[in-house]
């Protein structure tokens, strides 16, 4: 016989087997997404010490130099350092640190939060200095969500293994 899939017997052929994304597995895995939390926690401290670089602030051609540029949407992130060590400890032992998924969730939606606020409500900054800011800790919140939410016991596993 064929290793073709066969109708039912209503005509309809069996959905075809689900295939697992590779990247998404690995980015999944509970102490990736803390490394990489930790990772964007950094960069939003190195964001503070740096200010004043082009990459944050613009000249809009008035001679104002603006807060505004494509990370600029993180200029006041203060909590960047002390969110990373938090991060990079728990990495240690995911299953052990659970708790800290929440902590990341909430910051980032903070962060999500505040990004919208400054740009819709207050015009500090543009769409250009918070789409960067906003899409990463959007994805990043994905994957803070997968883990918490995601059911998936094997994770829990592999971290022990």
């Amino acid at each position: 016989m064929s290793q073709m899939p066969q109708p039912d017997k209503g005509g309809a052929y069996p959905p075809p087997p689900q295939r697992e994304n590779a990247i998404l597995n690995f980015l999944q895995q509970p102490r990736i997404v803390l490394i990489l939390l930790a990772a964007w926690s950094l960069v939003a401290f190195l964001v503070e010490l740096a200010v004043d670089s082009a990459l944050f602030v613009e000249n809009h051609g008035d001679g104002d130099l603006e807060l505004d540029g494509a990370l600029g949407g993180l200029a006041f992130n203060w909590e960047g350092l002390a969110l990373a060590v938090i991060y990079l400890y728990c990495a240690r032992e995911p299953e052990r640190f659970r708790g800290v998924f929440w902590l990341a969730l909430i910051a980032l939606a903070a962060s999500i939060a505040s990004n919208l606020y400054h740009w819709l409500v207050t015009d500090t900054f543009s769409i250009e200095s918070v789409f960067l800011p906003i899409a990463v800790s959007s994805g990043l919140a994905f994957l803070v969500f997968l883990n918490l939410f995601g059911g998936k016991e094997e994770q829990v596993e592999a971290v022990r293994a």
